[in-house]
Order: C-alpha cells, then sequence, then structure tokens
C-alpha cells in the first residue's frame, strides 16, 4: 500500500537571527526559530532571510584599504597605494574617483575623524587633513606649528593609531596614551598636561556627544570627555585594533572582543550580539553603518576570521539509573 510521504518541517521566520548558544533542542522560539548560523545573508526585522547581493568592480586599484566615509555618507575615503583617494557615488551607481593626499597608508592602515568641516587622517607615522569645503574655518593639520601662548608651549598633535573628535578637542591614541588638544585648537596641544594614560596599548577612540569611550584592556568611560572628570571601566573587555563607524544621529558602533557594541549619543552602550551569539574577536576590524532597501545593519570586516561558531556542537541527553542500595 502506497503511504505518502511526511513533509519535511518547516523552519522560521527567525525574529531573533542568528544564536550559536542555545542548545540545539531550543532553537524554537516565540514566532518562529533562531538560526543556528548565517552565512552572505541578512535577516529583516520580520525575521525574513535574503540572500545578499552579489557585487561588483567599480574602481580598480592595487592596494586598496582603510575605506571611511563622512556621517552624511555623501562620499567616501580610502587609500590605495599610499595614496588617499575619494570615491563618489552617481544616482546611476557609477563610481569616480580623485586623488586627496600622497605618501600615507603604504606600511599601516590609515584612520580617519571628521573635524568641523574637515576631515583629519593618519597613518601612525604622517598627519593629514581634507577639507572638501574651500575655505573653511577648520585649519589644516600640517600647518599646526609648534608656538608659545602665553608661557605655556603647544606642541603639534602627533600621528597616532586611532584618532578621534570631541568637545573641540582631537584626540590622538599613541601606545598607552591618549593625548588631546586644546579647545577649538585641534591640532596643537599643551605636553605637560593634555594627556592620559591606559594599562595597555589603545585600540580604537570613540567619541558620542556625552563623552568617550577608550579600548584598552578594558572598555573605558570618560563622561563629558577630556580632560576627564571620572573614568571607569564599563566592560572587562576591549577590542581589535579598528575604526568605529558613526551614524547622523550621533550614534556609534564598533566591534569588541566579544561582538557588536553600540552607544547612543548620550552614552548608554550595550552589546548588541552577546546574548545570542558567542564569538571571539583578534586582529583588527572597521565597522560601517549601511541602510539599503528599508534595512539598516552594521557590519565589521574583521581581518582575522572570528570563532563565531564556538558556540555551536552537539548534545547528549541521559538517564542515570542508580543501583537499589543492598
Amino acid at each position: 500500500m502506497a503511504t505518502t510521504p511526511a513533509k519535511p518541517p518547516r523552519f522560521g521566520p527567525f525574529p531573533v537571527g542568528m544564536d550559536n548558544r542555545a542548545p540545539d533542542y531550543e532553537m524554537a522560539v516565540e514566532g518562529g526559530h533562531l538560526l543556528r548560523d548565517a552565512l552572505n545573508v541578512d535577516v529583516t526585522a520580520q525575521g525574513i532571510v535574503k540572500t545578499r547581493p552579489g557585487y561588483a568592480l567599480s574602481e580598480s586599484g592595487l592596494d586598496c584599504h582603510s575605506g571611511w566615509s563622512p556621517r552624511s555618507g555623501a562620499y567616501g575615503l580610502y587609500c590605495d597605494s599610499g595614496d588617499i583617494f575619494r570615491i563618489d557615488v552617481a544616482a546611476d551607481g557609477s563610481t569616480t574617483r580623485s586623488q586627496v593626499a600622497t605618501g600615507y597608508g603604504r606600511v599601516t592602515p590609515v584612520v580617519y575623524c571628521e573635524v568641523n568641516e574637515a576631515v583629519y587622517f593618519t597613518d601612525g607615522i604622517r598627519v593629514g587633513s581634507y577639507h572638501p569645503v574651500a575655505n573653511g574655518p577648520t585649519p589644516r593639520w600640517l600647518d599646526a606649528a609648534p608656538r608659545m601662548v602665553g608661557d605655556v608651549q603647544l606642541a603639534q598633535m602627533p600621528p597616532g593609531a586611532c584618532i578621534a573628535h570631541q568637545g573641540a578637542r582631537l584626540l590622538v591614541a599613541v601606545g598607552r596614551y591618549l593625548l588631546y588638544s586644546e579647545p577649538f585648537t585641534p591640532g596643537l596641544r599643551d605636553e605637560a598636561k593634555n594627556w592620559a594614560i591606559f594599562p595597555m596599548p589603545i585600540t580604537a577612540i570613540v567619541a558620542v556627544e556625552a563623552g568617550v569611550f577608550v579600548l584598552s584592556d578594558k572598555t573605558y568611560w570618560l563622561p563629558g570627555g577630556l580632560p576627564a572628570q571620572g573614568m571607569r571601566a564599563v566592560k572587562e573587555y576591549g577590542g581589535p585594533l579598528q575604526q568605529p563607524s558613526y551614524q547622523e544621529d550621533g550614534a556609534a558602533h564598533w566591534m569588541s572582543s566579544r561582538g557588536l557594541m553600540g552607544s547612543n549619543a548620550a552614552g548608554e552602550l550595550g552589546n548588541l550580539q552577546e546574548a545570542h551569539v558567542a564569538i571571539e574577536v583578534e586582529g583588527a576590524a572597521s565597522t560601517l553603518f549601511r541602510e539599503t532597501d528599508g534595512m539598516k545593519t552594521i557590519l565589521s570586516a574583521l581581518s582575522t576570521p572570528s570563532s563565531a561558531g564556538a558556540g555551536v556542537g552537539s548534545y547528549i541527553e541521559a538517564t542515570i539509573h542508580r543501583k537499589a542500595t543492598p
């Protein structure tokens, strides 16, 4: 007698997205299921899985790295073989690029930050600035020659591995030292007092309106910015060397050692992945905010493959029968 084959079980939607912490027998949640892994897909707010679109070559290069864009997303900057280029995208998707600076990023990555209408950048060896607005009020970083102001010797802000701008001051990380400029004078600092030291080398500076996060051996919060009126560790871990990303509303995102972090302009901090995704991040990273087809997504590129699959495994159920006591 012929039998009708059973229909395969249906799974989804996936309202929470990926989860590699829950055991295999607890993948069902209210409104759908958990997604064990997600590779080259996007999960919508409704929990629907969509494959990501393919890609096509827009601009060729020899050694492209250190991509960045301002909060407005009006254009992009990136490094190619020691030169910094601006890239613009037309309405039809075509791109054009123009050279901004030469002699940066040949051996080390370039990091950027918005300083008023300008962009300051450094590769840890040299400093520079880009001024898309002609005759703007912000001076070139290279023009910040040391000078005496009263009886105070002001020195040029040095190149560093991380930079940010907060409270009218430029912030630069050099090893374990966080150096900051005089207010409204982004290229100059008082060497005697404009610095703070951390236990380990600084890997990121994240500046929001209410203060500054500094990633070192831990994640530190400096309310109000610099000079620091106080400092406390808000997470017991830091993160890889990286360029954080910002949104127009002042929110910031970056990759920590345990997943993506997010903070609003008021400094309210949260780990966006830790509750559902076990991950260990090493090396370097760069994070960006993307909005396309009505979806808002935070993307982070890692130099070293992460161990996001570490939480995936099998399980076993057992029933223990004890022998009766004689």
